[in-house]
């Protein structure tokens, strides 16, 4: 069954969900669907989708403009005959499910919800994931429950398909050196890593101030910020002030993400909230790296705390400095537990399940569509009419 999809993501720098949404993208258009992927003008995503050659058009989704955002999904609905409307950040979410009830088409209307942060229990928010949603797709179990729980949407319409990491791409390997050469890192030094974009939210201030702390009782240590984001001139004024430059050594957005985890010792992720399953966790586990991170959004679902990767509460730099610390000391444990996480990864984590669930839930959302089982439900004490 060929299909004519449309994604969208309002997004305008790159992190975690954007690089998901580029992967489905990709792996669509090769399986010979027509996928057209809708952008922000100059957004970073648009950039690297037409490097890869990809379907893209643009369009303004700024909030002064969704009224002309709306119209302009329609049109491009209608234009190339879509069956799916796949949603990914907030804005584009309102607007393209707003387009899909709007268009002759009716297609389908699939949101994904790639953070843990809680969504508003409001009216608005239920039409939009109701009313205006046929189906919703989280990045983890326990944002799943959330919705249930706290959102009372109804969990038959909810599936969980966590980021899959491409295996043909991160798998162990051993380090040649040149990542190191170039940040002038000495073999010898313990090489902690840190990758993400630079958002409040990725708790980069902890992780910096638990790199003092451990510098302060081992300075064979050494730590890196990989990544680009509005925080970036922040860590780079407190690293200074904290006497670290370095020490801790940032630098921009890198695009060898393999050679950059393959150099290092040890993956931490200090986030304090906003995730899902981190998509730079499951890859470090992937190499087989030890990981430790703090206990936020559906982490835990892939770092098993003793098991696959330590977990820390977060906002706590002291918690990260004893788990540093203790797998600098034992460096056997932590190839063990980096072990476990790779098996892990392959067992439940590999792209290729990614893709094909998200291809099954479309499949099966047309049909249940087709067949007019697919009603929009709502908690029985609520009537709400558009």
């Amino acid at each position: 069954m060929s299909l004519n999809v449309i994604h969208t993501e309002s997004a305008t720098g790159l992190g975690g969900e954007e690089f998901r949404v580029l992967a489905e993208v990709g792996d669509l258009t090769g399986r010979g669907h027509q996928v057209v992927l809708v952008v922000q003008p100059d957004s970073q995503l648009q950039v690297l989708a037409r490097k890869q050659g990809l379907n893209v058009e643009t369009v303004l989704m700024g909030k002064l403009a969704y009224p002309r955002a709306i119209r302009a999904l329609v049109r491009l609905i209608n234009r190339y005959h879509i069956d799916i409307v796949h949603t990914h950040g907030s804005r584009d979410s309102w607007i393209a499910a707003t387009a899909g009830r709007l268009s002759r088409r009716k297609p389908v209307v699939i949101r994904t919800r790639h953070k843990s942060v809680p969504v508003a229990d409001t009216l608005l928010n239920r039409i939009l994931y109701t009313r205006l949603t046929d189906r919703i797709i989280t990045a983890g179990e326990r944002v799943r429950q959330n919705l249930i729980v706290h959102n009372r949407i109804d969990g038959s319409r909810i599936t969980s398909i966590p980021t899959g990491v491409n295996l043909r791409v991160f798998y162990p390997q051993p380090d040649d050196g040149t990542v190191r050469e170039e940040l002038g890192i000495r073999r010898h030094e313990f090489l902690v890593g840190m990758v993400s974009f630079l958002r409040d939210y990725k708790g980069y201030i902890y992780y910096i101030e638990a790199a003092k702390l451990v510098l302060a009782k081992s300075p064979v240590a050494r730590f890196l910020i990989i990544g680009d984001g509005p925080e970036k001139e922040v860590l780079r004024e407190r690293i200074a002030h904290l006497g670290l430059t370095g020490k801790v050594v940032m630098t921009s957005h890198r695009d060898d993400i393999p050679r950059i985890l393959s150099a290092l010792d040890l993956f931490v992720l200090t986030s304090i909230a906003g995730e899902g399953v981190p998509q730079v966790i499951t890859q470090a586990l992937a190499m087989e790296k030890p990981v430790v991170a703090t206990n936020v959004g559906a982490i835990d679902e892939v770092v098993i705390d003793g098991q696959t990767g330590l977990l820390v509460p977060p906002g706590d730099p002291a918690a990260v400095c004893a788990k540093i610390l203790f797998l600098m000391r034992d460096r056997e444990w932590g190839k063990r537990l980096a072990a476990t996480g790779r098996r892990l990864i392959e067992e439940r984590y590999d792209a290729q399940q990614m893709f094909d669930r998200l291809y099954t839930l479309y499949a099966d959302a047309l049909a249940a569509r087709r067949d007019g089982s697919d009603r929009m439900r709502e908690a029985p004490e609520e009537n709400i009419a558009l």
